[in-house]
């Protein structure tokens, strides 16, 4: 496995109400690339409670915005990108192609 360091710069848009992390690559003193994601909640779903009162379940997903590094770091800057959304509660990742439509990383 390819070790790269990985460093991460926070964000937050309120009139998104969106955090973007910014992730930078590297190995050794080379640099490898950047990405950048956007999180949010995403609210398109309805939850039935006990007292079948319908509630609004809102799953926080991420948004791979910019992703430019190097062809052979991408499977392993990807990991660490995911590994990193998972430790802050947050499963579901995205990227759109070229034609516009979602891709389920």
């Amino acid at each position: 496995m390819i070790d790269i360091n990985m460093k991460v710069q926070p964000s937050f848009y309120d009139e998104e109400c969106a955090i973007v992390f910014s992730f930078y690559f590297d190995e050794a003193t080379r640099k490898i690339g950047e990405a950048v994601v956007y999180t949010c909640k995403k609210s398109n779903e309805k939850e039935y409670s006990h007292d079948h009162i319908d509630t609004d379940v809102q799953e926080k997903i991420a948004y791979i915005k910019e992703f430019a590094i190097v062809d052979e770091y991408q499977a392993t800057s990807m990991k660490k990108i995911q590994h990193f959304l998972n430790v802050i509660g947050i499963k579901k990742c995205v990227r759109y192609n070229l034609q516009g439509n979602e891709i389920a990383l």
